[in-house]
């Protein structure tokens, strides 16, 4: 890490403990200002909660909210019940919401310094209304640039019959992976070369950009190091002698970013985060990695992922052009060819991997990002694709 960005972080660890604090010992008592970011979930009042959910029903008011439900990882994610008066009822207002916040010093410092929760904020009140797709929708997404507190208010999309299920015990079938890759084309076509990645949605980061402020503000490349000797015994044989080559080769991808096409991405398309509908149709969730860059970094990190290796073998020529028929169903008007497609498919997969290798290489100390197993699980897959698609010499 820098000097200049050691300082940095330095200074915003002692401003935000300060808050954190302060937060602590006040509960409530920022929910009770216009405007501000309640800290958690827990410090929802029924006032606060009222403008955001009771706004367009005349006389309707929360009175009472209680959390129902959680648990703590990378963010601290509440299930909320909510009573209403008479009006609130008689307008069939949600009863329950699912949130998202930073309720923790550390979630504040890794996602607030990096300024993750910012892009997160953005897709939720900007890009998210106008698209149709199988993922929540938001009564709120605030962000405070200075406490680094964030709080989304989302649809409880299981109290509509929609699952999440464990990446660990969700075998994706060919249909799954057409409804993957109809959905991925659905947002990408969206955003594609679209004005609005310089207009309201400026802020976004390109990947490069993106990748290179947390590189800096964490460690990064020295984590994914410690990980890739951690997954050494998922690797297949003709990656584990490149391991230099992996992180340099992940940031070579990036710069291929840099010449189009632009537009929306996920970036965290791993099979954890994809849900289902009440039909068992494949959705998204958790849009906390938002930027914007090269459509090939989701789409190969959701196949390699979320596909056994011999169904991807199997289904990824067909599935690539089902993508590509989808993008210009959905309004591009030139597409890539097949072949320019496939090399950036073949190109685009290294996100997927070094991401699984730093959340392995966390300290022991840390909370896991995610369960150790499945971690190394999603390793396996995408390095196993890695290795099959020639990605480090595809690079170069």
């Amino acid at each position: 890490m820098a000097t200049t960005d050691t300082i940095t972080a330095a200074g915003s660890a002692v401003r935000v403990a300060a808050k954190v604090l302060r937060d602590k010992a006040r509960p409530g008592a920022l929910s009770a200002k216009p405007g501000a970011v309640p800290p958690s979930a827990e410090s929802i009042t029924p006032d606060w909660l009222t403008a955001v959910l009771c706004h367009d029903v005349p006389g309707a008011e929360v009175v009472e909210v209680r959390v129902t439900g959680g648990d703590d990882g990378t963010s601290s994610r509440r299930r909320l019940s909510i009573v209403y008066n008479e009006a609130g009822v008689a307008a069939g207002l949600p009863e329950t919401v699912f949130t998202k916040s930073t309720a923790t010093f550390a979630s504040r410092m890794l996602l607030g310094l990096t300024e993750i929760v910012e892009g997160e904020t953005l897709f939720y009140t900007r890009a998210r209304p106008g698209l149709r797709l199988r993922s929540p929708r938001a009564y709120y997404a605030g962000y405070d640039p200075m406490s680094y507190r964030s709080l989304v208010v989302l649809d409880d999309l299981s109290a509509m019959g929609w699952t999440f299920p464990d990446p660990m015990l969700n075998p994706v079938t060919r249909h799954d992976a057409e409804d993957m890759v109809r959905e991925l084309a659905t947002y990408h076509a969206a955003f594609w070369e679209s004005p609005r990645l310089s207009a309201d949605l400026g802020k976004l980061r390109g990947t490069y950009e993106w990748q290179d402020n947390l590189n800096r503000r964490v460690g990064f490349a020295r984590r994914t190091r410690v990980g890739f000797r951690r997954a050494m015994d998922v690797l297949p044989p003709e990656l584990r002698a490149r391991g230099a080559e992996v992180f340099p080769g992940f940031m070579r991808s990036l710069e291929l970013h840099r010449r189009g096409p632009r537009t929306l991405l996920h970036q965290d398309v791993h099979l954890g985060n994809w849900l289902r509908d009440a039909d068992g149709g494949m959705g998204l969730y958790d849009w906390q990695c938002v930027a914007q860059g090269h459509w090939a970094l989701d789409y190969s990190y959701a196949l390699a992922c979320g596909l056994a290796p011999e169904d991807r073998r199997a289904w990824e020529e067909e599935l690539l052009e089902l993508y590509l028929e989808q993008l210009k169903a959905s309004g591009v008007a030139e597409p890539p060819t097949f072949d320019e497609a496939w090399l950036a498919y073949r190109q685009q997969p290294l996100h997927g991997l070094v991401f699984g290798l730093f959340t392995l290489g966390g300290s022991r100390i840390e909370p896991e990002l995610q369960p150790r197993d499945y971690t190394l699980f999603a390793i396996e897959r995408i390095a196993r694709f890695v290795a099959d698609a020639g990605t480090l010499d595809a690079i170069d």
